[in-house]
């Protein structure tokens, strides 16, 4: 008969604490836009909580025939399977064979250190014992399944399930269970996504101890060892993490405190946008990160918030040529420049800095717009130096966008930065232009209760970044970049702003954007690589297929036109002299037809009339009534001088 030993009079030792084992029960309830909650409680540190009552006997099951067998017959510690594994480690000189209970196990995650001391494990022997007088085994077995590690930041079998298979844990088969009773015990060894022969080969050794122990029949046995388990590799929490951090920064507390008021929190949250990102992830099978987040125009609110990665993704990064409009275009804009300005696009040395064009593709004199459609990189540089640097900064910095002091050189205007920006920022300034030229911070949180009392409500209104004759000027000319420009790919999908950014040299590309907007929604994709770069291949304008499948789905819509300003109005201006000259004038009253061009200006920026004097005369007359019919035989006095 084996005597127990008398642990209980260990100095100085860890006592037990039953918080520790059930924190898994503070949890935050989490609403999407519809007002329904997610498919699963969050809990603190970020994991779905499982209730035991919930999950299917094969998956309890298939735990305890692999980690504990006696876990129902023992007090906590199983004696005869600590002789056997002394006896087999002494006989073999290792220690190749543990005996840790399943309380065992619990107490040391939850109390203990990794350290092989003897007194350590004294410790956690009395403690398992004092565990199983104060819980039953239901209540034991919750808390260890919810503080296992699975491997790749993965704590928790709730959130293992989600992650690797798509499914709440109440929906596990037998097979998925096994799977993951073996990865526990070496998650390196047993990863699905670096050994999965490693974990194929235990995954039938658990089977066949949980046949040997009377768990499952033959037929079981054999059809889940022959049901061959997919992964999924693309992680589900990217927003649950986002709504983490900004409900703590929006309510002042700690994720612990977040968790301990039972909170319910309001999002934005759209599953049908998610889950069509969540394809289009899978489909665009990109070597590299990738990360779609969709933003609500007139809210804020984050509609989705999707990555292929097991971590949280939001790093500064270079904007590449995505920046160009908050740098060069709308600063230009702002000063006094009409979507007509000519600028001259050919090889241009500023000092000691000498930007090329892509394909060194260079096109003469073009318009504003084209410039910006067709990214001249020259274009952009020389409307960053007339504006000047300072007075583009700080425009930029109005639509939220954040700089070093460091950043202060003309290769601003292609995303040159020492650190870059994050995608949530660069998202959320094109959010700000299709919001008329108003800025207000995004919010995965819209609203929190505590115990059925509201707590916080997101605030309206923000602050004007640039004027809506800016604004709506640069959304028009960002449509035609949808149209024929570098984010042409969108051209069949109805009325859609966008702008793309590939950054990279002759060895690949590290970072690729797409940031398209609708009246509704703003939509920023990014594709970038930390170690190898990605194939030059893979571009900005790539970017554009996520967008695309999006739209394909029906997640995204595209049917609405942008508000127009009453700071906009269309004019006629001469043709002939903006050819001729390169030079914007509005059209005199009585020039032919034909050298008329109507376009959309400000109204805080419009050009001058080349004759002053037929500008004086006609003024009242042909401005402010468009429907004035002049004489045809003056119209053709004047035609006959162009002849």
């Amino acid at each position: 008969m084996l005597i127990e030993p008398r642990i209980n009079i260990i100095p100085n030792s860890r006592k037990l604490d039953t918080t520790l084992l059930t924190s898994y029960s503070d949890t935050v309830t989490i609403l999407d836009v519809n007002g329904n909650p997610l498919d699963d409680a969050i809990f603190f540190g970020n994991k779905i909580a499982v209730d035991i009552d919930d999950l299917p006997k094969h998956t309890a099951d298939a735990f305890i025939a692999i980690e504990d067998k006696r876990f129902y017959s023992h007090s906590g510690v199983d004696y005869k399977r600590m002789a056997s594994a002394l006896w087999k480690n002494v006989t073999s000189r290792s220690f190749r064979e543990g005996a840790s209970t399943i309380t065992q196990q619990l107490i040391k995650n939850t109390h203990l250190s990794n350290e092989k001391t003897l007194k350590r494990k004294l410790v956690e022997i009395r403690l398992a014992r004092e565990l199983e007088r104060e819980f039953d085994k239901n209540q034991i077995l919750e808390s260890y399944f919810n503080i296992l590690y699975f491997g790749s930041g993965i704590r928790g079998l709730g959130t293992a399930s989600r992650i690797m298979f798509d499914k709440p844990a109440s929906e596990l088969t037998l097979a998925q269970s096994a799977a993951l009773a073996s990865i526990i015990n070496n998650p390196s060894k047993y990863s699905p996504y670096k050994n999965q022969e490693n974990l194929e080969a235990r995954k039938n050794l658990v089977l066949r101890q949980m046949l040997q122990q009377g768990f499952i029949s033959e037929s079981d046995y054999a059809a889940a060892s022959a049901e061959r388990l997919t992964f999924c590799k693309n992680k589900q929490n990217q927003f649950i993490e986002g709504l983490v951090k900004n409900a703590c920064d929006k309510l002042g507390c700690s994720e612990k405190q977040l968790f301990l008021k039972n909170y319910t929190l309001q999002t934005a949250l759209d599953t049908n946008i998610v889950g069509s990102a969540r394809k289009a992830i899978k489909n665009a099978n990109i070597d590299g990160h990738v990360r779609v987040l969709v933003l609500n125009n007139a809210t804020g609110g984050v509609a989705c918030d999707e990555t292929n990665t097991n971590k949280y993704l939001n790093p500064k990064r270079s904007p590449a040529s995505a920046i160009k409009p908050f740098v060069s275009y709308a600063p230009a804009l702002e000063n006094g420049y009409t979507p007509l300005t000519q600028i001259l696009d050919t090889p241009t040395t500023f000092g000691d800095y000498a930007p090329q064009n892509f394909k060194n593709i260079y096109r003469g004199y073009q318009s504003l717009t084209d410039c910006l459609i067709y990214s001249s990189n020259v274009a952009a540089v020389k409307l960053l130096q007339d504006v000047g640097i300072e007075k583009s900064r700080a425009i930029a910095q109005d639509f939220g966008l954040s700089f070093e002091q460091s950043d202060n050189s003309l290769a601003l205007a292609l995303g040159g930065m020492e650190r870059g920006i994050t995608l949530t920022e660069l998202a959320n300034a094109y959010r700000t232009l299709a919001n008329g030229g108003v800025y207000s911070d995004i919010a995965y949180l819209q609203s929190a209760k505590s115990y059925d009392s509201v707590v916080y409500t997101a605030a309206d209104g923000g602050r004007r970044a640039v004027y809506d004759d800016t604004a709506y000027l640069l959304t028009d000319m960002l449509t035609q970049c949808a149209q024929r420009g570098t984010a042409k790919k969108l051209k069949n999908h109805g009325i859609i702003a966008a702008k793309t950014g590939t950054n990279g040299d002759k060895n690949g590309n590290y970072d690729c954007y797409c940031v398209a907007y609708t009246p509704e929604y703003t939509v920023a994709v990014w594709f970038g690589s930390n170690e190898k770069p990605l194939d030059n291949k893979v571009t900005g304008a790539t970017c554009c297929n996520i967008i695309t499948s999006m739209f394909d789905d029906g997640a995204l819509r595209a049917d609405k036109k942008f508000a127009v300003p009453q700071s906009v109005a269309y004019y006629e201006i001469d043709g002939y002299e903006l050819n001729d000259s390169h030079k914007v004038y509005l059209a005199d009253p009585l020039l032919p037809p034909r050298y008329r061009r109507r376009v959309l200006l400000s109204k805080r920026h419009l050009p001058v009339q080349k004759s002053i004097d037929i500008i004086d005369f006609y003024d009242g007359l042909f401005w402010n009534d468009s429907k004035t019919d002049l004489n045809d035989g003056y119209l053709d006095i004047f035609d006959s001088l162009f002849d």
